[in-house]
């Protein structure tokens, strides 16, 4: 059964189908770093930093890998745009074929570095020691992380969203419950600190991967796939998935390598500066969470669109999902601005970084309308197979704004972490800018993919 009818009258109730779920299931992602945070939190300053700087490290890994599955969600929509199911499985079994080799190739090459990388993060030695033993446990385990996120790119390609945020939701429930018990030792489990944070997350990556590979190859889902479609090499779908995938990959892994600078600059600033910003992002990642989701319901409606040679319908939907994101961010901006400060006091931290992390809160609302803007048009433009665009809009912003900007206001100007994060704000209203005349250009009519 197709689970969308591609017309303007139905676009409001595809939106609503295809963002919700996705929005919830990002929420829910999102939960498993804050809760680690916020148990941790109790443990002191350190641990904090150390917990925020290893997730990050597993977040950016994650951001990429998802950047990689662009293809596989664009080839996807456009096969059941076009009513091509069998050609829709053949993607789907050869991006976990992508997915598998990767997840070998990469996981033991960055374990054998986490010392290394957090050092390199200019981290203090308390937070190193703390980090990388969090961090090898968390990647001893990831590649049951990559398979959820290339089984739900598979999902929303074909226009079934709850799937993902179902088995999410259940992770949710696995990490909490684990956080509890292997943080703080209850009833039979050793008190293992941070060490148990990370094996509860590990666990809830196991338990959600082989729920999503379950559902990917029983016969009552919206696209079932067999072992043949996994383990039959065809190059031609190969090099398709990695043609449309591998600019959105360059464009992500710039964003994250920008990011990692980024970190880098906010850790010179030392041990509070890194916990206050932990706590900030983790904040401001809540709002990113409504215009992410219309982010992928424009990915999916544009590229089943054009598959199905309505690209007037495309074009409506980029507009519509836009203001949608608009007014929910606009609203996000206004809670961060009048309670920044219960909203860090969440994360029980200690009197300095709590100040400190409310202030970056603050001047996270000023991105926020340009955030929505950006994220559903390169979404919209992902969609439709151009992945350059954005690509080419996220190299100038990070190697000409983000990373120049933030270490001038942070550390010459001496304006700290305020100044960073300043800095971050200005490189979001220039990409929304540019990333708003690039669709009006209109070249993403036109690609072939």
């Amino acid at each position: 059964k197709d689970l969308m009818e591609l017309t303007k009258k139905n676009l409001n109730r595809n939106i609503i189908r295809l963002a919700l779920p996705v929005a919830l299931e990002n929420v829910l992602h999102m939960a498993v770093f804050i809760v680690d945070l916020i148990m941790v939190g109790r443990l002191g300053t350190v641990p904090v930093a150390a917990v925020g700087l290893a997730g990050a490290l597993g977040f950016i890994i994650a951001m990429i890998f998802t950047a990689l599955n662009v293809g596989t969600t664009a080839l996807v929509a456009r096969n059941f745009g076009a009513k091509q199911k069998d050609e829709a499985r053949k993607v789907a079994g050869q991006s976990l074929l992508i997915t598998l080799v990767f997840g070998i190739i990469v996981s033991p090459f960055i374990f054998y570095f986490a010392d290394n990388i957090l050092v390199l993060m200019s981290a203090e030695e308390n937070v190193v020691l703390l980090g990388s033993q969090y961090l090898k446990i968390v990647l001893s385990f990831f590649i049951f992380r990559l398979i959820i996120l290339t089984g739900a790119s598979i999902f929303r390609g074909a226009g079934d969203t709850k799937t993902p945020m179902l088995i999410t939701l259940v992770m949710n429930c696995v990490n909490i419950l684990f956080n509890w018990l292997l943080i703080f030792g209850i009833w039979i489990f050793p008190r293992m600190e941070v060490a148990g944070a990370a094996w509860a997350t590990s666990i809830a990556y196991t338990i959600g991967a082989l729920l999503i590979s379950y559902r990917l190859l029983s016969r009552k889902s919206i696209l079932t796939i067999s072992f043949k479609h996994i383990v039959n090499v065809n190059i031609s779908i190969i090099k398709r998935i990695l043609r449309i995938s591998l600019p959105a990959t360059l464009d992500a892994s710039l964003t994250q390598m920008g990011y990692l600078f980024f970190i880098k600059i906010v850790t010179m600033l030392g041990t509070v500066s890194l916990a206050a910003h932990q706590i900030a992002i983790r904040i401001e990642a809540l709002s990113f969470m409504p215009g992410f989701a219309l982010g992928v319901a424009t990915t999916t409606i544009v590229g089943q669109s054009l598959g199905a040679n309505k690209p007037d319908l495309a074009r409506l939907s980029m507009r519509k999902n836009c203001q949608i994101a608009l007014a929910l961010m606009g609203f996000f901006a206004f809670i961060f601005l009048a309670f920044a400060k219960p909203m860090a006091n969440i994360f029980h931290p200690e009197q300095d970084v709590l100040a400190l992390s409310a202030y970056c809160v603050m001047i996270a609302a000023i991105e926020q309308p340009a955030l929505a803007i950006y994220i559903v048009y390169a979404g919209g433009l992902r969609g439709a197979g151009d992945t350059l665009s954005p690509m080419i809009v996220t190299i100038v912003g990070t190697l000409c704004i983000h990373l120049p900007v933030a270490y001038i206001f942070g550390i010459v100007l001496e304006w700290g972490l305020a100044g960073i994060w300043f800095g971050a704000a200005l490189d979001w209203i220039v990409r929304a800018i540019a990333v708003y005349i690039l669709f009006r250009k209109g070249r993403w009519r036109t690609i072939k993919i």
